[in-house]
């Protein structure tokens, strides 16, 4: 039991440093004592193993509202959404008395996998990076999340049927892929904190 004597770990909730002795290992969890924290910590974690991303059947995909058999599948990682064959989500031209209001690269959705909840996090900024200058370009029209225009450099969240609007004509709703509660727990993943050595 002396092997967990003088270690450490960072509480979860206010950052300070809290010593961790072997019972308290052994009750699974440490309270932190600093003033006006008192957070249960716990010692042990569990995580979903990223393998579980081989093979999935889909990351989510893009449903255009004024016609919802238009469907946009998403992937793992960097979607540029737009109507030019250069991005990952290639999108329909759709014409408004004459004008197409959705740039060739109009935005970028990234897909990230969260492996402390087993769920899919969908960033939404405005623009894509430019193929031959490698620059960050805004689109031309604007992109919207449930309404709210985007500022440039701005990522927020995209939660599912949270709705993308494009040029403000345009609106897509996300349909986020959940990977199935009996799939997670063949490939969740639990283990005791590792605590910093003291010098």
């Amino acid at each position: 039991m002396t092997a967990f004597k003088n270690t450490l770990i960072t509480c979860q909730k206010c950052g300070k440093r809290i010593a961790v002795k072997a019972r308290d290992f052994e009750k699974g969890a440490i309270q932190c004592t600093h003033t006006g924290c008192g957070y249960l910590n716990p010692l042990v974690q569990s995580y979903y193993d990223e393998r579980i991303l081989l093979g999935l059947p889909s990351f989510g995909h893009l449903v255009y509202v004024a016609n919802p058999v238009m469907k946009y599948p998403l992937r793992l990682g960097t979607n540029v959404i737009g109507h030019s064959p250069t991005c990952e989500v290639v999108v329909e031209r759709y014409v408004h008395e004459g004008k197409c209001y959705i740039s060739r690269r109009h935005c970028t959705l990234e897909v990230l996998f969260n492996k402390w909840t087993g769920r899919f996090r969908y960033q939404l900024q405005d623009g894509a990076s430019d193929l031959d200058s490698h620059q960050y370009k805004n689109s031309l029209n604007g992109t919207q999340l449930n309404g709210y225009l985007l500022q440039n450099g701005e990522k927020m969240d995209l939660v599912d049927r949270g709705l993308l609007g494009l040029g403000g004509k345009d609106v897509f709703r996300l349909e986020a892929y959940l990977i199935p509660e009996k799939m997670l727990e063949s490939y969740r993943v639990t283990k005791a904190i590792e605590p910093d050595e003291t010098q």
